[in-house]
């Protein structure tokens, strides 16, 4: 039902579209009606799913707090996929919505809980796709994550293909002077 929320999320953003809207509602009411029964593992996704949907509705605020909420009902659960999955999308929200400093804080964690999860592939790729706004926002803790993060996947022979890559990557999300 989740990933089924979200991608009909997802749809009525970009085609603004009330076909969408519907199905991410229903959806929504779907797990809302699991939490009311006492499944406790849903409360993580109906909280993200209500991020969703302030987000469509433009309440940032609301977003931001139910985000949060989804974050760390999944921490308490030991959902670290769903916590990734989380901060993976509140980091989107954060770029659209103009907050780069957020968005840098909400991927930076998300990376690190994929990687955590062993999710490798989904973690580099978000590495890749939000390179320039991890750059930007890098702190000397961030610089020491990322290079035990390349480190690690060196060792383990995950898609890094030779040590000159993996000096080139740690070089390019280092600080700079």
């Amino acid at each position: 039902a989740l990933l089924q929320g979200l991608t009909a999320f997802t749809l009525a953003q970009r085609n603004k579209s009330r076909k969408w809207k519907a199905h991410a509602i229903k959806i929504t009411s779907k797990v809302q009606e699991w939490v009311k029964k006492g499944a406790v593992n849903c409360n993580h996704m109906l909280f993200l799913l209500e991020a969703e949907m302030a987000v469509l509705k433009g309440e940032k605020e609301v977003a931001k707090q139910k985000y949060d909420a989804a974050i760390t009902a999944s921490a308490l659960i030991g959902f670290v996929h769903d916590r990734a999955l989380s901060n993976e999308r509140a980091g989107k929200y954060m770029i659209q919505s103009g907050d780069k400093y957020l968005a840098f804080h909400y991927l930076s964690v998300a990376i690190q809980l994929y990687s955590r999860w062993g999710a490798n592939a989904k973690a580099e790729h978000l590495l890749s796709k939000y390179k320039i706004l991890l750059d930007e926002h890098h702190t000397p803790a961030m610089n020491k994550t990322v290079d035990r993060r390349w480190t690690w996947l060196a060792s383990k022979g995950k898609s890094v293909n030779s040590d000159m890559e993996l000096r080139s990557r740690r070089r390019s999300f280092t600080m700079r002077s």
